[in-house]
């Protein structure tokens, strides 16, 4: 679906959001889900919504405070909720639970019996003070929750879920996985609508089998398909599933729902930039940066989704803005990267090098960005100072390839010709030599190739000094010799062109010699390659 029409979609939702959430019941799915802050956010933001039940969500909010161990923000909620209706059983379990673990336990059992009286019939306040006394003291309370569990077994006859659920999280406590999925799956079969069950059973099984605890959030859904915990939490198993589409696509359907979070939208757009979707990813973006211009993650992904979609005018002004606007902040080597990819196909190579030298000095243990400094001082034509980048580059590999070290060697080649060129004979002697020892490693153990010892005859030549020697001549055997071991060279551009270029310079060495019979074996040579060459482009 096009991002404009998902956009359109999502104004149009925003009409009938009860159609879309849940309200506070997503603040209190989250919390049983043990994610607090989310809860606390959400239940915040809707405490005040028509339909939100005052005290059970202020109940729920005076949880999560006892779960970030912030007591008088806890109590203060739970007042709040007895207030808002004395009749509700659960915000005296919530002062209970407090009690307990200020060491009153005399207090805490008349808040519970309260809670029971209260609550007769409603099982999962007698489970809630079961987990009141195992979240005080597992070990000290062991028979109070036990009792407590067993009283809402019997009461309920063996189908309240939030039983299952609490046993599922004792023996998740104790990484008893599949014992605890099983326990979660019980709760599901108790009531098949039941949120914690889907979302627990997926946390705890999901190492075990990743398209099982799938199965089981999709399932949820499609019972409850406006459940802000389910859309989120089916996203995330994607996402750690490294389903990248999936998961981009999920995240785009739930960030349609009212209660979702701002930093979802941000995870939405990292999404869809690693899915190459980058107008999608970039229109994400630039919503949040309208109400969040510092967001650090945004302002570098509208960076890179101009990369991207190789507009390079935009990204060197979105680069521009993402370092000017965070002096000293955590750019990492792809921020570099790309900033200098940007400057480098819009022609301003100097700046690209300026950009790169920076990174360098910041990030200096990061490979990448020696190599890509090698290949833009290459390109401005500062040989020597590219040869030492990529020195470092191999420096900093912990096992570097034949392939590495037969480009750092080409490096060195380009090192030898300026010198040579410039008639500074010795420092291209030099220069060569370290090209001729990073190829003594590649032969070592590379495949032999005639590009090899093509090289090979390159840096032996130019170190001396332009004039073919016995080791040029050496090399050129061994290259003539691989060619000629395979009969498709003869159809290859590459091939022909390493004939030709051995045949014209052996012509040259011969006649130097004065040997114009060899020398006219060579040029007849030349001419046989040069027109198999051009019989191959017709």
């Amino acid at each position: 679906m096009k991002f404009k029409l998902i956009l359109s979609l999502l104004v149009a939702g925003g009409l009938s959001a009860a159609a879309q959430s849940q309200g506070y019941i997503d603040g209190i799915d989250y919390y049983k889900a043990g994610q607090y802050s989310n809860a606390k956010e959400i239940l915040n933001r809707t405490i005040n919504d028509a339909q939100t039940d005052k005290a059970k969500a202020y109940y729920y909010l005076g949880q999560v405070a006892v779960a970030q161990k912030n007591n008088a923000e806890a109590k203060a909620n739970f007042d709040k909720g007895i207030q808002a209706d004395p009749d509700c059983p659960y915000n005296y379990v919530g002062l209970g639970a407090l009690e307990l673990r200020n060491g009153n336990k005399k207090a805490a059992e008349d808040n519970f019996k309260q809670a029971l009286k209260l609550g007769k019939k409603n099982h999962e306040v007698t489970v809630d003070i079961a987990r009141a006394y195992y979240k005080a003291d597992p070990v000290a309370y062991a028979s109070d929750v036990r009792k407590y569990l067993d009283k809402a077994n019997k009461d309920s006859k063996f189908s309240e879920p939030s039983v299952f659920i609490l046993e599922g999280d004792m023996l998740l406590d104790q990484q008893k996985f599949g014992e605890a999925a099983a326990m979660y799956e019980q709760a599901i079969t108790a009531d098949p609508e039941n949120p914690e069950g889907y979302v627990n059973y997926a946390h705890s099984y999901f190492g075990v089998n990743p398209e099982f605890s799938i199965q089981k959030l999709q399932e949820f859904l499609q019972k409850q398909p406006n459940s802000a915990l389910g859309q989120r939490e089916l996203a995330e198993k994607y996402y750690d599933a490294n389903y990248w589409d999936k998961a981009a696509e999920q995240y785009g359907q739930y960030i349609k729902n009212p209660n979702h979070f701002p930093q979802d939208e941000a995870r939405y757009s990292v999404l869809l930039y690693f899915g190459n979707k980058y107008p999608e990813s970039l229109e994400v973006a630039d919503k949040l940066l309208a109400t969040q211009p510092d967001n650090f993650m945004m302002q570098r992904l509208r960076m890179l989704n101009y990369s991207g979609m190789e507009q390079w005018d935009n990204a060197i002004k979105a680069a521009e803005q993402f370092f000017a606007k965070n002096p000293g902040g955590d750019f990492n080597a792809n921020d570099y990267a790309k900033y200098a990819e940007a400057l480098n196909k819009n022609g301003a190579d100097s700046t690209a090098i300026e950009v790169l030298a920076a990174a360098v000095q910041k990030l200096p243990e990061e490979p990448a960005l020696w190599d890509q400094y090698s290949i833009a001082l290459t390109n401005a034509k500062n040989y020597p100072a590219a040869a030492d980048a990529y020195a470092k580059f191999l420096s900093l590999l912990k096992e570097p390839s034949a392939s590495d070290y037969f480009i750092a060697a080409g490096y060195y080649l380009n090192v030898a010709v300026g010198y040579q060129k410039e008639g500074k004979a010795a420092e291209a002697r030099t220069a060569a030599d370290k090209g001729l020892e990073l190829m003594a490693k590649v032969t070592a153990t590379a495949e032999p190739v005639p590009l090899l010892y093509q090289r090979i005859a390159h840096l032996h030549r130019i170190g001396n000094n332009d004039v073919v020697d016995d080791a040029t001549l050496a090399a050129y055997d061994k290259m003539l010799e691989l060619l000629n071991a395979d009969p498709a060279n003869l159809e290859k551009a590459s091939a022909l062109n390493m004939y030709r270029e051995c045949y014209y310079t052996l012509n040259k060495y011969y006649r130097d010699l004065k040997d114009m019979d060899k020398a006219t074996e060579m040029a007849e040579l030349y001419r046989k390659y040069t027109e198999i060459q051009e019989n191959l482009a017709q």
